[in-house]
């Protein structure tokens, strides 16, 4: 089966960091349209969608571990996923994302520096969107993917504009986002109460640390909707045809 990566050879990431992965996937996703959570859907030859990012990150040298969080109700049907991707290990998310990445990053080799977070929603990753997360980050500093903003940005109050944001200033997050693992022990130690957090890198500017950005990748887009899921099995379709990412 062709590279799901762009330039996937056996020493790719030798020169990055070791680094534990967290692929959390126990999010309902249901606006999709179907009758289960979107990352559970096939794509291409019946591939699950989550399986995508994982044979991405499973690929690279620097990728020590993989942790997999899912719904309870999921666990035994991805069982044997372990004995593919050796790398891997399943454990039970949690009633928010965020407290799923917390279960997950507690099963993380405490002796690997850095944590990597990346959505299994985000089937299409490429090496070099890694590769750049993990030049970014730092002792202290974390790093994520986004791109600019391409469209006019409006801050409204319920049905009125309010004011035009600069987009000059303005990104549109995705993941990976990469931590030192300091960082996370520090922010899932603090007490959460109010607003749920949106990702870890919202956490992590909360409680003071700087958090750098790299270019993601039009591909590596979320798949949200129908017309995203119909898209993403075109693209893994293309994929199989032996097409790769682009950077």
């Amino acid at each position: 089966m062709p590279a799901l990566v762009a330039s996937a050879d056996a020493d790719l990431g030798i020169d990055l960091p070791p680094v534990g992965v967290i692929l959390p996937a126990g999010g309902k996703g249901l606006r999709a349209g179907a009758s289960e959570p979107k990352q559970f859907l096939p794509l291409a030859a019946g591939k699950p969608m989550l399986v995508y990012a994982l044979e991405a990150f499973h690929a690279l040298v620097c990728v020590k571990s993989i942790v997999l969080a899912l719904p309870k109700e999921k666990l035994a049907e991805f069982a044997t996923l372990s004995a593919t991707y050796p790398k891997l290990r399943l454990v039970e998310g949690g009633p928010e994302r965020w407290v799923s990445v917390r279960n997950a990053f507690q099963v993380i080799d405490p002796k690997l520096p850095y944590a990597l977070i990346h959505d299994v929603a985000r089937p299409f990753v490429s090496a070099a969107v890694i590769r750049r997360c993990l030049e970014g980050v730092g002792p202290g500093i974390c790093a994520i993917a986004a791109m600019p903003s391409p469209d006019t940005v409006k801050q409204v109050d319920e049905d009125r504009v309010t004011r035009t944001l600069d987009r000059r200033g303005l990104v549109l997050v995705q993941t990976p986002q990469v931590f030192p693992r300091q960082v996370l022990e520090t922010v899932y130690g603090r007490i959460w109460s109010g607003d749920i957090p949106t990702d870890e890198a919202m956490m992590a500017e909360q409680a003071g640390y700087p958090v750098r950005w790299v270019a993601g990748s039009d591909v590596n887009r979320k798949i949200t909707g129908a017309a995203d899921l119909d898209w993403a099995r075109w693209m893994a379709s293309r994929l199989r045809a032996g097409e790769v990412l682009p950077d």
